[in-house]
């Protein structure tokens, strides 16, 4: 990596697509602080690096396939939120998608800090709903 950090919008970009979709799990070493705080109604859990991938790994042994779709980014300098869906398979074949919403802090090129609600809506956000891309 170059002396010049990647920007928050590049590291939660490559989290979601190399790491989450592609189970590329050496890029973790690039954009994955040494913890990562995650912050949730309620409650605040530290995660050390090697967690933080295992909980990607964890994930991916309960299904057959898991695919984010970032539907809208806004970053600043330290910053980025995003607006996802995880479309799934489960094992037995069945569909499942996941729609939320996410803030993550970036320092030094690594994801150091996340902001979920940890309440998933097991729905399409409207945009991507079939009936509307019909």
């Amino acid at each position: 990596m170059s002396d010049r950090a990647a920007s928050p919008r590049t590291v939660v970009e490559r989290y979601n697509y190399e790491l989450w979709n592609d189970q590329n799990y050496a890029v973790a070493e690039q954009i994955i602080g040494a913890e990562i705080i995650r912050n949730t109604p309620g409650s605040q859990t530290v995660l050390t690096h090697e967690q933080a991938v295992t909980r990607v790994r964890d994930l991916w042994a309960t299904v057959q396939n898991v695919h984010f779709t970032l539907l809208q980014i806004v970053a600043d300098a330290e910053l980025c939120s995003i607006v996802y869906q995880a479309d799934i398979v489960n094992h037995d074949g069945t569909p499942d998608v996941i729609a939320a919403i996410e803030v993550f802090r970036v320092a030094e090129g690594r994801i150091v800090e996340v902001w979920n609600p940890c309440t998933y809506d097991h729905d399409r956000w409207p945009e991507t709903a079939p009936e509307r891309n019909a």
